[in-house]
């Protein structure tokens, strides 16, 4: 019979035996098996395969090759004794450094190996006031238990409330409530302005900055700089350059364009205030054209 209706070959102990060591792998049995017995270690790979097709190593006819029950050569081959309470462990194929079974004996290896520094010091609890003592090298301790931290991380929610409680705050030019908690200082843009004119004038200055005296006056554009749509004066006939917020961004954008290319202004018809506001970091005032 030939093919698939062939049957396996019986597995015959090799000649010549060797003795696996605990934690060796497979590989590396495999390696001294075959010099012992004078075989390639493909050649004899590929006749521990079963069925033949394959490419594992069946642990059955190694057992057999071997002279060894496979559940005990499996055992030896593929596991190792922790370091550090010496339990059996198994191994991933292909090999590995690991030497302990769990993290808990990883970090007691760790710790045996590396003793902790003798420079201590004794701090005191904020809470309690307990003395603790902790290493140099370590991270600053501020409490002795977990208890405490927590007792001092209640005591910090209790001392916010106690500060949400306080005074609302109000607007420093009309005294209108501002809310609880709020960092503002005053209440809407009109009075912003109004304390912004006070402090000017107690300072001497005038109420407003006044332009240039070289600089021409302001007339309102009758055409929007960005659409070239109509445009009306603003609110208290203020000077108004565009018609609309998506208009207003699109000309920044193209002020924005324009510096850093080092170009003239791109709206048309216009001209700068003065020499000066024409730098690299100056933003452009255009005017109405005479």
């Amino acid at each position: 019979m030939t093919g698939h209706d062939a049957q396996p070959e019986p597995t015959r102990p090799a000649p010549r035996q060797v003795r696996p060591v605990a934690g060796e792998g497979l590989n590396s049995f495999l390696e001294r098996l075959a010099a012992a017995n004078h075989l390639k270690v493909r050649h004899l790979r590929a006749y521990l395969q079963d069925p033949p097709s394959s490419r594992r190593v069946s642990w059955t006819r190694l057992a057999a090759v071997a002279g060894r029950d496979p559940s005990a050569l499996r055992e030896i081959l593929e596991g190792a004794r922790c370091v550090e309470c010496g339990s059996l462990m198994f191994l991933r194929a292909g090999g590995s450094s690991r030497r302990t079974c769990s993290h808990a004996c990883r970090q007691k290896a760790y710790r045996r190996r590396n003793p902790r520094p003798r420079d201590e010091r004794e701090v005191l609890c904020q809470v309690c006031g307990k003395k603790v003592t902790v290493s140099v090298h370590e991270e600053a301790r501020r409490w002795c238990s977990q208890r405490c931290r927590q007792r001092a991380y209640r005591q910090r929610r209790s001392e916010r409330v106690e500060e949400i409680a306080l005074p609302e705050p109000s607007c420093g030019v009309c005294d209108t409530s501002l809310g609880p908690g709020s960092r503002r200082r005053w209440c809407s843009r009109r009075c912003s302005h109004q304390a912004y004119t006070r402090r000017r004038l107690e300072r001497g200055e005038p109420p407003r900055p006044s332009p240039p005296p070289d600089a021409p006056p302001r007339l309102q554009p009758t055409a929007c700089a960005a659409c070239a749509g109509p445009l009306k004066p603003g609110h208290n006939n203020q000077i108004r350059l565009t018609c609309s917020n998506s208009c207003r961004n699109k000309l920044y954008g193209l002020r924005k364009k324009a510096r850093l290319q080092q170009v003239p202004d791109p709206v048309e018809g216009r001209q700068w205030h003065s020499e000066e506001d024409q730098g690299d970091q100056a933003i452009p005032r255009p005017t109405a054209a005479k």
